[in-house]
């Protein structure tokens, strides 16, 4: 008879035991922690004035660095341009071009992306004759070499560099709307090449000189 009684009390005891361990998912285990985070996390490497320039030169002034491999026989890298100078061009001289000229000229122009301006590197001291073929030649005239941004609507021509006869600009280009790489290399008393690239940004009108730090 107390064992019937017991029984009686120790299945409800049982299952509110049940009950209880299955609220507290056991009690007895500890709850999976959450993952440990590395004390070391990577850091996003922001580029560097000198990477973006080595990339560009890399990649958007293949003319200019064929040239250069090509005359110093592989010995440079772009890596070793370091920035020289950085002037600010406050009083840029200005002239209005004649549309004729610009019509003249026109294929020779490095035009902007979104097409507003264009990079004119070749109508000072040069002239335009016809080939052999019939096609447009450009032929070298004066040993100093001008670098002007032209305006397409209003024809404004902005010199932004000038180079002497030892300096040679071999290639210019757009990095975008308001930046543009002029690329070339000047020849020491020795007659050896250092190479050079101008960073001019129309916004700011700043004038960089990157030059190799290895000659």
């Amino acid at each position: 008879m107390h064992y019937i009684q017991h029984r009686y009390f120790l299945v409800p005891a049982i299952i509110i035991t049940i009950w209880l361990l299955q609220g507290c998912n056991g009690c007895n285990h500890t709850k999976t922690p959450p993952p440990v985070r590395d004390s070391v996390t990577a850091e996003t490497e922001i580029p560097t004035p000198k990477d973006t320039l080595k990339n560009w030169a890399e990649q958007r002034l293949i003319q200019w660095k064929g040239w250069i491999d090509s005359s110093m026989a592989g010995s440079f890298g772009t890596d070793s341009l370091e920035r020289t100078t950085v002037d600010t061009l406050g009083s840029i001289d200005t002239i209005s071009m004649e549309v004729a000229r610009f019509e003249q000229f026109r294929q020779f122009f490095v035009y902007s992306p979104d097409s507003s301006r264009v990079i004119d590197m070749v109508s000072y001291g040069n002239f335009l004759h016809q080939g052999t073929h019939g096609q447009v030649v450009l032929e070298s005239g004066e040993p100093d070499t001008e670098v002007a941004i032209v305006n397409v609507q209003t024809k404004k021509r902005e010199r932004i560099l000038f180079t002497g006869p030892s300096t040679i600009i071999k290639q210019a280009v757009w990095v975008n709307d308001h930046t543009i790489l002029i690329a070339g290399g000047t020849y020491n008393e020795n007659n050896q090449l250092q190479p050079a690239i101008w960073k001019y940004d129309t916004n700011t009108k700043l004038l960089e000189n990157w030059e190799s730090d290895r000659l």
